[in-house]
């Protein structure tokens, strides 16, 4: 008679055909290689899932990139959408050790009407949707995200009270996830007994339906309406999903009422959500709408310095390097972070020095090739056309207003219309530094903004360029 296979050899078993079914869901059989086949599986159910990865650039990596397509197949193996934890084998100084990072969501859990305390596996459940690397003290604070991380703070201590509900938006990542996350752990940090649950709307509205059909409304609605602090992202998923929004405006009227904190995010303010209820919208607004808005150089860079100091792991960066970086990726700071931990794996798997080359390579995954129209070389001749001086005047060295101006214009539309980094374009300009850019760039720009003659001027040569 065999003997039946122990409980490690049923997860190693469990665990390769997770890894079949996801290599058949990978571009290529290196991404397959290089991020899955060193995961060491530590415990495998229906259930939960916790996996052993090399170290924290895999934990970063793998979230941003391949947790759906790992949810996926995991849920065709097991047949369920466990619970699962990256844990890093290597410890990390920032992280306390091999902090586990927990990634995906349990099953709706059972409640009694009668008795909406939390046993302590369900309050586990709910403290681990909150991602531990996102906290008040990791978040970094500039001129577009000020106000918005003033309000967040107010209302994590004084939540209920203070701004209720809070709604805060803003473009693809540039932190409202963070702040979101943040809140939930400072009213942990200073009440521990609190309640808190965050959900994206997105799941919101699939655990909804899972409700309905499996007859668990009642438990639904107790695990949703029976928090102290109820954190949502994402709400335009909600738009024209009728009973999903009904059942969520009920849901924050019960909180509300109980004086319970909601906090919100979108990707746009209340009343510009297309197939909101209005009587939505009403609600929002009755708190603090409040939005963040794209970082500045100075905050990116503080941004990418931040980083290196929690995931470097020893490898230090030139100030050009974390420059080039900055100045490249301007609009969205998970990308800004995403590059960041892309070229650190790379130093760190292939034991190699960070260089402008390396980083160079890997920020064409992150922005796209400038186009024709706009290469520096035709805004030179639009610029040099449209002031009536030389091509080879603005390379020169004289600083007379005739050609310092013209001269400051082409470094501000080669910020605005190429890619091209400050130090880049300071090059194309006998080789000056990368100040003199940037003042340029803030002189020209505030002048638009205070003299509409000149500003129809830029406008001119940037419809000029445009034309070709």
């Amino acid at each position: 008679m065999a003997s039946q296979p122990t409980q490690t050899e049923e997860q190693t078993r469990l665990w390769e055909e997770v890894l079949a079914t996801l290599k058949g869901r990978l571009d290529s059989e290196q991404a397959f290689d290089t991020w899955f086949r060193p995961i060491e599986p530590l415990h495998v159910t229906p259930e939960a899932v916790e996996l052993e990865v090399p170290n924290s650039f895999f934990v970063d990596w793998i979230h941003e990139h391949y947790l759906a397509t790992l949810r996926l197949s995991l849920g065709e193996v097991l047949g369920a959408s466990p619970a699962v934890q990256l844990t890093a084998r290597e410890g990390h100084p920032a992280r306390s050790g091999s902090r586990p990072i927990a990634l995906a969501a349990a099953p709706i859990q059972a409640a009694s009407a009668a008795a909406p305390t939390t046993s302590r596996a369900d309050r586990a459940w709910f403290e681990s949707q909150l991602n531990p690397r996102h906290t008040f003290t990791s978040f970094v604070v500039g001129s577009s995200n000020a106000f918005t991380h003033a309000a967040c703070r107010a209302v994590a201590e004084r939540p209920g009270r203070a701004y209720n509900p809070l709604f805060m938006f803003a473009g693809s990542g540039l932190g409202k996830t963070h702040l979101l996350h943040a809140v939930g752990h400072a009213v942990k940090e200073a009440r521990a007994e609190a309640r808190v649950c965050y959900v994206p709307a997105e799941r919101f509205t699939n655990e909804m339906i899972y409700a309905i059909q499996h007859a668990q409304t009642l438990a639904f609605r107790n695990k949703y309406r029976n928090v102290d602090l109820l954190l949502i992202d994402d709400i335009q998923f909600l738009a024209g999903k009728e009973s999903t929004q009904e059942e969520f405006f009920y849901t924050f009227n019960a909180l509300r009422d109980a004086h319970k904190q909601v906090v919100v995010t979108a990707d746009k303010p209340p009343k510009d959500i297309p197939m909101l209820e209005e009587r939505l919208i009403s609600r929002f607004n009755q708190g603090l709408v409040t939005d963040i808005k794209q970082p500045d150089l100075e905050t990116r860079l503080a941004i990418l310095r931040n980083r290196c100091e929690e995931d470097g792991g020893g490898i230090k960066l030139a100030d050009d390097v974390l420059l080039l970086v900055a100045d490249r990726i301007r609009n969205n700071v998970r990308d800004l972070e995403g590059c960041l931990v892309r070229v650190l794996a790379l130093a760190s798997l292939l034991h190699q020095e960070v260089t402008v080359e390396m980083v160079e390579e890997v920020l064409q995954h992150y922005v796209h090739p400038e186009p024709e129209q706009t290469t520096p070389e035709r805004i030179l001749g639009a610029v040099a056309d449209g002031f009536g001086i030389k091509v080879e005047s603005l390379f020169g060295r004289r600083r007379t207003h005739s050609v310092a101006v013209p001269r400051q214009v082409a470094m501000y539309l080669m910020r605005q219309l190429t890619e091209l980094s400050l130090v880049e374009i300071g090059r194309v300009f006998g080789g000056r530094d990368h100040t003199t850019v940037i003042y340029a760039c803030q002189k020209i720009g505030r002048r638009v903004g205070e003299d509409n003659s000149f500003a129809d001027r830029i406008n001119g040569l940037i419809s000029t360029l445009a034309t070709g």
